[in-house]
């Protein structure tokens, strides 16, 4: 943690930088730091046809590994693609089938320190475990009926994930998100950080997006004892961080209004998930469905190699990050140079990624990026 001294200068410098921003209404949102950073891309993976180890499918999930090579989970594939650091093919990992460390329905991806790699497979509703090789090590099942998400790696075989649980108090359905600390060999709770409630279910309004309660929630860790949660929103920005003892470290937010979509925005994702549920070999969209007239204000999160977390909102055309460092203070923001809805970013401790689920020429990559260096 930073000291009481350095929190009290940056929390001045960021409120001088609210009002110097301008004089307006001070009910209106202003930009802390309109002078965004930039989040540059170095290469990239991925083409239309030639050589299938470079042609991707459907990519669920990516990560640079400890040892510095990148990881790209194909959905349609029901594979690990694994790169060198400059992008060249080194192996493919697991394979399509039921079997000890075969994927069904692979969904997300996080690499241990030690470089185990662990797969949510919601096809076999397991989290498969493979070792840095590629070998299969052993599948977790015993989840009840629903499986952990958010999978962040922690030290000691340890991970984070939040998991769902369901009750009901004066007949009416409770769901309980708990945000929990797992041993990568057991799936019962080490500890619970926090439980977090959703009463009155409205189980149309799971079919808002393609990935319904799977996508509520946020979750990320440095990689050794520090745990990041938010449940997404589109009316509060808040993020909750603790160590693995569940000690409360800072609550992280910002006071961004709410964006509502266009017409045309909800059109254009009304087409995207049919076309993702196509992809699944489904006829037509969920009945009921219908996009959240309003944007999350938060898309996701993730925590660099210096330990400042970095939140990716959900109010803008082009990706944009606020940026907190390891006390919760916010000391930056910045901006990905491609416009689009549908990236989706990987920010590591080991590395950091990009890919578009949604690209304009039909054809998915991995882009290495280079986080901007923050001069506070």
């Amino acid at each position: 943690m930073k000291s009481s001294k350095y929190t009290i200068l940056i929390s001045t410098l960021c409120l001088m930088a609210v009002f110097s921003s301008g004089c307006g209404d001070p009910g209106v949102w202003q930009e802390p730091f309109p002078e965004r950073l930039t989040v540059s891309v170095v290469d990239s993976i991925g083409i239309e046809m030639g050589d299938s180890c470079y042609v991707l499918g459907a990519i669920a999930d990516a990560e640079v590994s400890p040892s510095g090579t990148i990881l790209v989970l194909d959905q349609s594939a029901r594979l690990i693609r694994e790169f060198s650091s400059d992008g060249i093919h080194l192996s493919n990992m697991s394979r399509s089938g039921s079997g000890p460390g075969e994927l069904l329905s692979p969904f997300e991806m996080s690499v241990m320190p030690d470089g185990m790699i662990m797969i949510l497979d919601l096809g076999k509703t397991a989290v498969v475990a493979l070792s840095e090789q590629g070998e299969s090590l052993y599948d977790l099942t015993e989840w009840g009926l629903t499986t952990p998400l958010s999978l962040s790696p922690l030290t000691e075989n340890r991970m984070a994930a939040w998991k769902l649980k369901f009750d009901m108090v004066d007949s009416e359905p409770l769901i309980v998100i708990q945000p929990s600390l797992f041993s990568v060999e057991d799936e019962t709770p080490l500890l619970t950080f926090y439980s977090d409630t959703l009463m009155d279910l409205d189980l149309e309004a799971v079919t808002a997006s393609f990935d319904g309660l799977m996508s509520s929630t946020v979750m990320t860790s440095d990689g050794v004892n520090r745990i990041c949660y938010c449940r997404k929103s589109t009316s509060t920005y808040e993020i909750l961080c603790w160590d693995t003892e569940g000690t409360d470290l800072f609550s992280a937010s910002l006071s961004i209004p709410p964006v509502e979509k266009t017409e045309q925005e909800i059109l254009d994702e009304t087409e995207y998930t049919r076309m993702q549920f196509a992809a699944l070999g489904a006829n037509a969209l969920p009945e009921g469905f219908a996009p959240d007239p309003f944007y999350m204000l938060v898309e996701n999160i993730g925590i660099d190699s210096s330990g400042n977390l970095w939140v990716q909102r959900g109010t803008e055309e082009k990706p944009v990050f606020d940026i907190f460092d390891s006390a919760g203070v916010h000391i930056a923001s910045a901006e990905f140079p491609q416009a689009g809805r549908y990236w989706q970013f990987s920010i590591t401790p080991n590395g950091c990624l990009a890919w578009n689920n949604d690209p304009l020429s039909g054809v998915q990559k991995v882009y290495m990026i280079e986080l901007p260096v923050i001069n506070i």
